[in-house]
């Protein structure tokens, strides 16, 4: 899965590494290879092994980065089995990574075409909607996800930063407490509350979940940076400038990362 973490100002996609681990990915894909056998319209009995070989060597070339090679091999699953809808998904996936929107809206919607239960395309396609400021079509395809599967954590925290994109704190804010009560590992669910806890003035409470956000993962550095906002408006300088220089140093560590492939 894919999702939304809040930055000072604007939305994006998740970048904690959490949701982007190869073992995180590969579940998901597990997890919709199952229910597109087990249930709902468009369910398969059987999928095709070359498929699913092509599908699994995608994830692992989209955990590394290496999102053209994930897209070549999801395309080839597809081509073996046009109606294996998780692969439809996680081509979305990497497409939205690269900033192919369309592509990606394209991806998911074949998906929802074939399983129209298959909540993590719905949410995928919500993501995208909120990135391209199509609010209203992504709450739609949120609210869609949750009712299928209403402990699909992620959703809740992506809904509630496109909430947060329309003003409405107190709605983004009950969004990130159920996310984070299903998840309480998400570290994107803290820092987004956080970001609204600061729009509130609430900057006590901000500083509590930017300290949770960074304790689950110690790379955030989106969360450094926007804890150093709410630094600098306690007054705190010192602390402030520590927690830019960390978030840069992060930031250039992670671009190192993708240019290496590592």
């Amino acid at each position: 899965m894919t999702g939304i973490s809040s930055g000072s100002a604007t939305a994006r996609p998740i970048q904690d590494g959490d949701l982007k681990s190869k073992a995180f990915i590969r579940l998901l894909y597990r997890l919709s290879v199952a229910a597109f056998i087990l249930g709902g319209p468009g369910a398969r009995a059987q999928i095709s092994n070359s498929a699913a070989s092509y599908a699994e060597r995608g994830i692992a070339f989209y955990a590394r980065g290496n999102l053209d090679e994930a897209i070549v091999d999801y395309s080839a699953a597809i081509a073996f089995d046009p109606k294996f809808a998780p692969a439809y998904y996680l081509r979305g996936l990497s497409r939205f990574d690269k900033g192919d929107l369309d592509g990606a809206i394209t991806d998911f919607a074949a998906a929802i075409e074939i399983n129209p239960r298959y909540a993590e395309a719905f949410c995928g396609r919500a993501d995208a909607f909120a990135t391209k400021g199509r609010i209203d079509e992504a709450l739609s395809d949120y609210d869609r996800a949750i009712a299928l599967n209403p402990r699909l954590a992620v959703a809740y925290c992506n809904r509630g930063a496109a909430r947060r994109r329309r003003g409405d704190l107190d709605g983004a804010i009950s969004d990130y407490n159920r996310s984070i009560a299903i998840d309480s590992r998400l570290a994107a669910a803290y820092n987004n509350r956080a970001n609204a806890l600061r729009e509130k003035g609430r900057l006590k409470e901000a500083i509590v979940d930017f300290d949770k956000a960074i304790k689950i993962n110690p790379d955030y550095s989106k969360a450094y940076a926007n804890r150093a906002l709410v630094k600098l408006l306690q007054g705190q300088t010192a602390e402030a400038e520590n927690d830019f220089d960390q978030a840069l140093l992060l930031d250039r560590k992670a671009k190192l990362k993708r240019v290496s492939g590592h």
